[in-house]
């Protein structure tokens, strides 16, 4: 169901434990987070179940985004359930059995990845979704009302294969994939945590830290990554630059490395608007290169481990994509966690897919959402 203006004002007054300063806070944060009205939320929230979430309730939630995505996929490829042969679903924020958690569509591929390597001429799915049924805050603790806000139903299914003989039907080949865990750092170990607050609500934690633990972390990550997927020239130049930069201490704008000189899109986790623009100041990317990211915030919102792959179909449905392009794919996680990949486009992409609605509407030049400014004007009238 979608979460426009009216549904997330009630959303919010219908929570008793909030004060005039906790509702000017949420809706200043709703206007400025470059989310729009037509994002998901969970049916049970939205009828007034957040505060007495159930197992059936999270497992609802799943089914209405799983199931659809696996239609559709196997509709468009012509595959057959039963062809299946590695099946991975990712869905971090409940665990209902045992199983091996993944927070990221990127660690799947690269569990597939691995089983490539070992199994030949297989079929893989990977199902990514988020359940939020259980993870709905209803305390009054600033840093864990965000989550609200920002974290959107949404999900997607992915056709994987190492079948040579299907080579000529892929859309994208995996070149490279290196994932990074920087949870020894305290700093980015309790930048996103899940805790609860001192009255027992349970919840997650976003500190300010977030954007520079994603952003180190995207660094760590891509020291590992970049000699992969650079060209030579670029490695050279990087390596005397900072050589001179050092023996002089002194830096320019061209001191960092040129991802441009390799890549040709960036795909990155729609995180949140402050993750997007620390992301883009640490990779020196224009508003060009992050139009696809903060498009796909604005619609969808954040959906967790689908998110990537808005962003990616956001660039399909423009078609920007060309035979040869290399797209670098960044998606981050709590732990905290970079696993960054790097694509190549095997065909001209053009389909509109999940876009077909609205990619006429996009891109917009505000992303911010006043509608809740005008609705709810009361909020910073009042003296009490």
């Amino acid at each position: 169901m979608k979460l426009d203006t009216e549904t997330c004002g009630n959303l919010v007054l219908r929570n008793k434990n909030l004060g005039v300063g906790e509702y000017k806070f949420l809706i200043q944060a709703m206007v400025n987070a470059g989310i729009g009205e037509e994002t998901y939320g969970p049916r049970n929230v939205i009828a007034g179940g957040e505060e007495s979430p159930n197992l059936s309730n999270a497992l609802s939630e799943i089914d209405d985004i799983v199931f659809g995505t696996l239609d559709k996929l196997f509709a468009k490829t012509g595959v057959l359930p039963s062809e299946i042969d590695v099946l991975v679903v990712t869905i971090s924020m409940i665990s209902s059995v045992p199983s091996y958690r993944l927070d990221a569509s990127v660690i799947a591929v690269d569990l597939v990845n691995h089983l490539f390597q070992t199994y030949k001429n297989q079929f893989a799915i990977v199902v990514s979704s988020e359940s939020l049924s259980p993870n709905w805050y209803v305390g009054k603790e600033r840093s864990m009302m965000l989550p609200n806000i920002l974290f959107r139903i949404g999900g997607c299914s992915l056709l994987l294969t190492n079948k040579r003989g299907l080579k000529h039907r892929a859309i994208l080949k995996l070149n490279h994939l290196v994932r990074t865990h920087v949870g020894s750092i305290d700093e980015a170990y309790g930048s996103c945590t899940r805790i609860e607050d001192d009255q027992g609500n349970c919840g997650f934690f976003l500190t300010k830290n977030l954007p520079k633990a994603a952003a180190k972390a995207v660094s760590m990550n891509l020291r590992v990554l970049a000699p992969k997927m650079l060209p030579l020239r670029e490695l050279i130049r990087y390596s005397m630059v900072t050589y001179w930069r050092n023996k002089s201490k002194t830096s320019s704008p061209e001191s960092g490395l040129n991802l441009k000189s390799g890549i040709d899109y960036f795909c990155i986790h729609p995180g949140g608007r402050a993750v997007i623009d620390a992301m883009g100041r640490s990779l020196g990317l224009n508003e060009y290169d992050l139009e696809p990211t903060r498009m796909a915030l604005h619609r969808f919102g954040n959906t967790s481990a689908a998110g990537l792959w808005y962003v990616l179909s956001y660039m399909e449905a423009k078609k920007r994509l060309k035979k040869g392009d290399r797209i670098l794919m960044i998606s981050l996680g709590a732990g905290f966690k970079c696993n960054n990949c790097v694509w190549e486009v095997m065909k001209n992409l053009d389909d509109v897919n999940v876009w077909e609605d609205c990619i006429g509407r996009y891109p917009l030049k505000c992303t911010a959402n006043t509608s809740f400014l005008e609705k709810y004007s009361w909020v910073n009238e009042s003296t009490h």
